[in-house]
């Protein structure tokens, strides 16, 4: 349901409710003892189903706002060895739901990582209309074998020029704008990052929370991956090439 709707409803029962409040009092003082009473108090009934629903809409406006998420990029792979893929990046541009031309990486490693600059607004700001504010920072591959992630050269992309949640600095907003400094609308500023593991076919809508981003499969071949990647050692399934060796 449209979340305008739970704002429609109650300023209907309001209205309803005060119309017949209204009525009602106008009757008594006409000394129309019973249909006076009556209009009013139904027109009480109407009232508190109005508050009723100004909580509930109240509520609901709350959970949409904090819980509010937006795409920050789209991700496709392509194995192209062991251990090495090709990731094709796309990120929306900011007009409706479409996304940019692609960006090509070469990633090594069984995960992708992106990092990105967060601003997080306040709690009572995210519910006022203000979404965090990010930018995307970097990109690069990871071994799920901590000696291998040590032997193996660094290697990161920057996705800066890539693109941005919004046309002005984080930094510069909250550190120069004396409204948002005055009312400490501002919760933090802190880099966030999270991880993934890469697979052949696999493709990752990484969406932005208010408070940091999350890498969510977007198809069969990502799902899976994601599925043998976080099972314990004893519980995963063979792959392909094991079965039957």
């Amino acid at each position: 349901m449209n979340i305008s709707i739970w704002w429609a409803i109650p300023a209907l029962t309001g209205l309803i409710g005060v119309l017949m409040v209204g009525g009602g009092l106008g009757r008594l003082f006409r000394f129309k003892m019973f249909s006076g009473l009556s209009r009013f108090l139904f027109g009480g009934v109407f009232l508190s189903g109005t508050a009723v629903a100004v909580l509930a809409g109240m509520n609901l406006q709350t959970y949409a706002r904090l819980t509010y998420e937006r795409p920050a990029a789209e991700i496709t792979f392509s194995q192209t060895s062991p251990q090495a893929f090709t990731a094709t990046m796309r990120v929306p541009t900011g007009q409706g739901e479409d996304f940019g031309e692609p960006v090509i990486f070469e990633l090594t490693g069984d995960a992708f990582r992106v990092d990105a600059r967060f601003l997080k607004w306040k709690p009572w700001a995210n519910v006022t209309g203000y979404d965090a504010i990010f930018r995307l920072d970097r990109l690069q591959g990871r071994f799920d074998e901590v000696n291998q992630e040590n032997n193996a050269p660094p290697k990161a992309f920057d996705l800066s020029p890539v693109g941005t949640s919004a046309a002005l600095d984080i930094y510069q907003l909250s550190r120069k704008n004396e409204i948002f400094k005055n009312l400490k609308a501002v919760d933090a500023i802190y880099g966030n990052g999270a991880y993934a593991p890469m697979a052949d076919g696999a493709v990752y809508e990484v969406v932005a929370t208010q408070s940091g981003l999350v890498p969510r499969p977007k198809n069969e071949a990502a799902r899976e991956a994601a599925l043998q990647w976080g099972a314990p050692t004893s519980l995963k399934t063979p792959s392909l090439g094991q079965v039957g060796e």
